[in-house]
This record gives structure tokens, sequence and C-alpha cells, in this order.
């Protein structure tokens, strides 16, 4: 697929001109040593018992058949224990774990299963974000907004391309970014408050320039550039922009000419 391949490509440019590959090791680390105090399988039975206890808020989530519920947390654990212990750039962890999971899991990607995948995790996010830890909530927005894009591009196919942006984005997320992407998704209020006490911390956004100065390239997204031809990638600076365009160009001309053969055929 044009968007993947793209995608691919600049997350190895990406892992050599930045300390990304740093920030994932660490990341891996620190999985690596949860996994150590206790298994994955482990921390998502215990996530379960708190989400699905009596008279508690589900946030969203519909009743869920016992089978279906087994294979779609199982289908969540295999996906999440190949994100968390990769050390590669998120957009490489996320097609691997899709390829791991695509050949184990293979309905689950084609049916209104995956939809029920999405509500899970978007359930345990919810309610780890009002526990208080976040870190432990990134990875199931990661997985929610991958998801997201895969019905809409490959099932659907409402639209051509993946937003990798987005992606690089949520890893790197502010708590603003963070509590937004669940609050949106979710049926309940219980986000409100929480949204209420972050909204004033600035959201902040991934600059695709390789050798962008900025700490792990993030910046105020609000102050961003974003590249006019294709729409897909964005800039802290005209100046990063410039410097990127080399590098760029074919990943925009592949980028326009899929988005105007899915213009064509929508016509």
């Amino acid at each position: 697929m044009p968007s993947r391949k793209k995608a691919k490509g600049k997350a190895r440019r990406a892992a050599k001109a930045t300390k990304d590959g740093e920030s994932q090791a660490v990341a891996a680390a620190a999985a690596a040593d949860q996994l150590q105090e206790g298994s994955l399988e482990a921390q998502m039975q215990r996530l379960q018992i708190s989400l699905f206890a009596p008279n508690k808020c589900q946030h969203g989530l519909a009743h869920i058949s016992p089978s279906d519920k087994k294979i779609c947390i199982d289908f969540i654990t295999k996906f999440m224990s190949v994100l968390l212990t990769s050390q590669d750039d998120v957009v490489e962890s996320v097609t691997a774990a899709t390829a791991v999971t695509k050949e184990e899991y293979p309905n689950v990607y084609y049916s209104s299963k995956l939809e029920t995948v999405i509500s899970i995790l978007l359930a345990i996010g919810t309610q780890l974000i009002l526990d208080g830890d976040n870190h432990t909530a990134s990875p199931n927005a990661i997985l929610a907004c991958h998801f997201e894009e895969w019905i809409a591009v490959e099932v659907r196919k409402t639209k051509p391309i993946y937003n990798w942006t987005r992606m690089y984005e949520i890893n790197n997320a502010d708590i603003h970014t963070l509590v937004r992407f669940f609050r949106k998704r979710i049926s309940c209020a219980c986000l409100d408050e929480k949204y209420k006490e972050v909204k004033s911390v600035k959201k902040m956004g991934f600059c695709f320039n390789l050798s962008c100065s900025l700490p792990e390239r993030m910046a105020e997204r609000s102050k961003m550039f974003c590249c006019t031809r294709c729409g897909d990638v964005n800039y802290c600076s005209v100046e990063c922009q410039k410097a990127d365009w080399k590098g760029h160009r074919g990943d925009c001309n592949e980028i326009v000419e899929a988005k105007a053969a899915f213009g064509s055929k929508q016509s």
C-alpha cells in the first residue's frame, strides 16, 4: 500500500536521523520492566475486573458476548505485546503488530469485532486516565487511532491513505491531546472534569523535518505549518519545511497521486 510504504520509509529515515530510537528504547525498557512485574495478560485481566465492576461506568462500552470479549481481549493483548516490546519507530511497530495479529486473528480486521476492539480500548484508556495512569493510557489511544484508520482506509474505503501524522502526535501526546482524544469518543461525561483541568495545556504537534532541533521534534500545534500540496505533514517552521522538501518530495507526490486517484473513483 503506498501510504504504508511511505510511512515505513519515513520511519526508517527518522530513526537514523533523530533521537527517536533512543526514546523508543527507553519506552521499550519501561514496558519490559512492566512485563517483568506482571505479565501483560495479568494487567489486562486487572483492567477488565476494574472496568466491568458492578455499578461502574463502562464509558460507552456496549454489552459483549463472552466469546467475543475473549477474542477481542486476546487480540488487544497480542497487538499490545508487540507494540510495547518493539524498539522501532511507532509506525513500524504498529505495522509489525498488524502483520502478526492479521495472521493470528484474520477475521477481526474485517468484521464488527474491530469496532468492539476500539470500544474496549477507549473504555480502558478512559479508566486509566481517571486512575491517573496516563502513561499506560497512551498505547490504548495509539491502537484505537490505528484501528479507526484501518476501518476508514481498508474496510469502508472512505479515505485514500492513513493519517500517520496523527499517529506520531498521539505517540508523543501531551495530556490535553490525550484526554481530548478519549473524551471525543466516549458517550459518557466521565472525562469532562479532567478535560477542564488540562484544556489550558498547549497541544503539541510533530515536526516532520528529520533534522529538526526541537526535543522529540514536537512544537506547539497551533503555530505549525502544513504542507499545502499534500496536506499530510506538519513542520514547526518555514525553515524546517524548506529543509525537508528534498526528502519529502517523493512522498508528497505519492500522497497527491493517491488522493487524486481516490477522488476520481468517488466522482
